[in-house]
């Protein structure tokens, strides 16, 4: 029995003598939820030595991981929590020193995305795999994918091929650049890639504004004003065909229908529309737009899809269930609140901090309305975000006209989004800005060494404003 005091006393005193390291010895990104770090150096050797324990009890995504003298044991409940696990295992790698201790840690929110608007200037497969990278690294699991806009359609629809070989010619910054889009092989190539990085790819098709390229094909359901014709069946009988195409080739539970900023004032002119208001007791061009809304969240619910649309369509009338609507409009900080009241799934992504378009320094010149708003990073990281169980994740929007080349995508994503990230999965009594920028100094070295041509706020002449 003495033996067997002094044995375990022995082992307090070992433990006391190695010492828990402060939590900001961990430069992991995000930051996890509970770190408990001891001085004992871990064999870099040793790294690949990793034991898997599944535990079903742990939510999904979470994981515990354990970092002994003899090896690495993960424990979780899915493949997410064991790959997350091993993004922060490569992290910790990655320093001089690499210390023995136990992490445990679970996302703030299930919904943690990106959008890439790909209609204003297309980019290719190469930069969105190297984005897809990026967002693995930093458990971000939604790629919000815009497709299409008034500059140029970007996806292969087999039903009608001249959605991209005419409807794909243009960009922001010239109307007859050669047709660019994906065809449906490419975005099976890329949808594996995703997959393998747990993420989950959502496309847009925004109906029915910003349908200029839509309507370059099909002429007969112009609405004016870069609309659709909300009163010509046709009109829903081809949607029907084109999110039918989507939902068959992505396997996501979501297809986004857009839904933002719609010029409803040609409506009044098209004798469809009329007929349309008096048939079904319409009594303004708002409940037009409604019922437009309606029948196609309809359409893509009948494809066994969920659907995700801007926070402008929360008063369409539409059945809540399994929708997810995104709040981007910060002066409407009341369109968050009603939506969560009215039973929808909220995602928060507000212009003013979360989109990556608009500059984040003073003097940048290109970045989107120049003058009007200025996206720091730490306005990100500290933004506040409503506590409601109708939150489910936050997502920042990176949109095109005036992104151009892979450089600037590099400049303007790079390193904001790695505060979205933080913001998305560590929980808020975690959250610790400077805390964020000392860490932030091991994501540069990576980034160098991937070749990243991030902003630089520490030194803005390592990277000058890209042109274009």
């Amino acid at each position: 029995m003495r033996l067997k005091f002094i044995s375990i006393l022995a082992s307090w005193l070992m433990f006391v003598l190695a010492g828990i390291l402060p939590c900001s010895a961990v430069n992991v990104i995000p930051y996890p939820q509970s770190v408990e770090m001891t001085d004992v150096v871990f064999n870099k050797k040793k790294i690949d030595k990793v034991k898997y324990v599944t535990d079903k009890e742990m939510p999904s995504e979470a994981y515990e991981l354990c970092i002994k003298k003899s090896g690495v044991v993960i424990k979780a409940s899915d493949d997410k929590g064991r790959f997350y696990a091993l993004q922060t295992l490569k992290q910790l790698a990655e320093a001089e020193v690499m210390y023995c201790g136990v992490i445990k840690d679970e996302p703030r929110f299930p919904w943690r995305g990106f959008m890439l608007d790909e209609s204003r200037h297309f980019h290719g497969k190469e930069k969105v795999k190297m984005l897809l990278d990026m967002m693995a690294r930093y458990k971000l699991n939604r790629f919000h994918w815009h497709l299409s806009d008034d500059q140029g359609w970007r996806i292969e629809i087999k039903a009608f091929p001249n959605l991209t070989t005419v409807g794909g010619i243009g960009c922001n910054t010239d109307a007859n650049a050669p047709a660019k889009f994906y065809t449906q092989d490419e975005v099976r190539e890329i949808l594996a890639y995703a997959a393998e990085r747990h993420i989950e790819v959502i496309p847009e098709i925004d109906m029915p504004g910003h349908t200029t390229a839509f309507t370059k094909v099909f002429p007969q359901l112009n609405g004016k004003n870069r609309t659709v014709n909300p009163g010509k069946e046709e009109t829903y009988a081809v949607l029907k065909t084109i999110y039918g195409e989507l939902a068959e080739l992505f396997p996501g539970r979501y297809i986004h229908t857009g839904g933002d900023e719609v010029n409803k004032n040609g409506w009044n002119d098209l004798p469809e529309v009329k007929a349309l208001m008096e048939k079904e007791n319409l009594k303004s061009l708002g409940e037009v737009e409604e019922f437009f809304c309606r029948r196609l969240a309809d359409i893509v619910t009948a494809t066994g899809k969920n659907v995700v649309a801007w926070d402008d369509l929360i008063d369409c009338g539409t059945n809540p269930d399994g929708k997810v609507m995104l709040w981007w409009h910060t002066e409407h900080p009341e369109f968050l609140q009603q939506g969560a009241d009215r039973g929808f799934d909220m995602v928060v992504c507000p212009d003013r901090p979360f989109y990556l378009d608009f500059v984040q320094d003073k003097e940048d010149k290109v970045g989107h309305l120049v003058g009007r708003f200025t996206n720091y990073m730490q306005q990100i990281y500290e933004f506040g975000i409503m506590d409601n169980p109708r939150v489910i994740g936050v997502q920042s929007n990176l949109w095109s006209e005036r992104v151009v080349t892979p450089k600037r995508i590099d400049y303007m994503v790079f390193p904001r989004l790695l505060a979205l990230a933080e913001k998305g999965w560590t929980w808020a009594r975690n959250l610790d800005y400077q805390g964020f920028l000392k860490r932030l100094e091991n994501e540069y070295k990576y980034m160098d060494a991937k070749g990243i041509y991030y902003y630089d706020f520490r030194n803005k002449n390592n990277h000058p404003e890209p042109e274009r």
